[in-house]
């Protein structure tokens, strides 16, 4: 395996797991401080909120290395296997002109978003978008290279 396809790897399925183990922790230590202890955790929420957020973010990396994106190849596995190859490669495309919108839309959130924070933690909220835009210029890299490959094994 490449160095590149590791990267995305750990991206997609190590940083996701981390996420959501983070996600169970918080979340269970604030059930218990609250009931046990009696008293309030006040970064519970921030940090469950980020940790969320980082699962579904680069669980999208993920399911785009396994392509499996929003199950857009259930239906176009059931094509005869002449159009089938043709909506492949479009989908690849349509999957990276709608990850670019995103990846533009994060890019606008983290310049307007700079001077604002979450609550508790007081860190800048552009973190989250900072991070979906990380996570959609990684599908756009994993289309492309499903996209190259499909490409060079078809024209064998």
């Amino acid at each position: 395996m490449s160095l590149f396809k590791r990267v995305l790897q750990v991206l997609g399925s190590d940083l996701p797991g981390l996420f959501l183990a983070v996600v169970l922790l918080v979340v269970s230590a604030d059930v218990f401080i609250r009931t046990v202890l009696r008293q309030s955790f006040h970064v519970a929420h921030d940090l469950a909120i980020l940790a969320f957020a980082g699962v579904v973010w680069f669980g999208v990396v993920g399911a785009a290395l396994k392509s499996e994106l929003f199950g857009v190849r259930f239906f176009v596995d059931r094509l005869p296997p002449g159009p089938r190859r043709f909506m492949q490669a479009l989908v690849h495309l349509l999957v990276i002109a709608i990850a670019a919108a995103v990846v533009r839309a994060a890019i606008a959130q983290v310049q307007t978003a700079r001077f604002t924070t979450f609550l508790a933690l007081g860190w800048p909220k552009w973190i989250v978008s900072a991070a979906l835009g990380l996570a959609m210029l990684a599908v756009i890299a994993i289309q492309l290279i499903q996209l190259y490959e499909m490409w060079r094994r078809d024209s064998r």
